[in-house]
């Protein structure tokens, strides 16, 4: 089963930096590569040994509904459950290649979204995104690290932060640069529990998030441990999804069901990249 938390890592990362590959004046090749190895890292398989015991006076017991379900079955319940999902919001934190990267976002299985990301060494990013246009704003940080991973000048540098940190720049849906940012707002794939629960998944012990009772689920994973939490009332989503072991991190997930806001914020400056020709913000920086 692959890990949610990794899968999340590798969609946030390959949407940075492709967008980034789109948007910057100099090279390509970079992000692209920074993309592949991304990807690379979101397989895993489930686990060949069991997941060890969760500890606390607590395992196992007050889970409601889910008592009298196996692990696996819990499981089940809680993927069929966030399949069904119509919108959420979801808030990561982990690691990828060893460096944090965090990101808020409320989205729907419309692919509309609205949040932001940050990474480390490459500041903020606020998206704004519906079914016809996606919106985009990044840091000076944001800017400056992407001219640092595509080895701009100093020159070049400052000209794109000077021109761009700070302001919206906008593109249609349709636009082919604007496919991996997209993928960020797919609520599937940021759902997506990895096909059948493994067997072995063992039931832990009662905790709180956000005040709702949660029923851990300990599983072992190639990257190590991962542990979700599922709702033992109302319906079985999944609150939370922690990975531990080579890869840590962890993903809340909330307000289902809440629609997504995707108006831009009152006198945004805003920056139309489709009416800059094919270079870009490079025709401008």
């Amino acid at each position: 089963m692959r890990s949610r938390t990794i899968g999340v890592s590798a969609l946030t990362t390959t949407a940075l930096f492709g967008l980034t590959t789109a948007c910057a004046p100099v090279g390509e090749g970079k992000a692209a590569d920074i993309g592949r190895a991304a990807r690379a890292a979101a397989s895993a398989s489930a686990g060949a040994t069991p997941a060890p015991a969760a500890k606390g006076k607590g395992a196992g017991k007050g889970t409601g509904m889910l008592a009298d379900l196996s692990g696996a079955e819990v499981l089940s319940q809680a993927h069929e459950a966030m399949r069904k999902v119509e919108s959420a919001r979801v808030v990561a934190k982990m690691r990828d290649g060893g460096s944090p990267v965090e990101f808020e976002l409320s989205l729907d299985k419309k692919g509309s979204c609205n949040g932001t990301i940050r990474y480390e060494g490459m500041g903020k990013v606020d998206l704004i995104k519906s079914t016809e246009l996606i919106h985009f704003k990044g840091d000076a940080d944001y800017w400056r690290g992407t001219a640092s991973k595509e080895h701009a000048s100093k020159k070049q540098t400052d000209a794109m932060v000077t021109m761009l940190a700070d302001r919206w720049l906008k593109m249609p849906v349709s636009d082919p640069k604007a496919a991996a940012m997209g993928h960020i707002c797919d609520l599937d794939k940021l759902t997506d529990g990895g096909g059948r629960p493994n067997p072995l998944a063992r039931k832990g012990e009662t905790v709180t998030i956000d005040g709702k009772q949660a029923l851990a689920v300990v599983t072992a994973a190639k990257e190590g441990t991962e542990t979700d939490y599922i709702a033992t009332q109302g319906t079985p989503y999944v609150l939370k999804s922690t990975v531990s072991g080579d890869e840590t991190g962890e993903v809340l997930f909330s307000a289902f069901g809440t629609p997504v806001d995707t108006a831009l914020p009152e006198g945004a400056d805003v920056l139309d990249l489709s009416k800059l020709g094919h270079g870009g913000p490079a025709e401008s920086v």
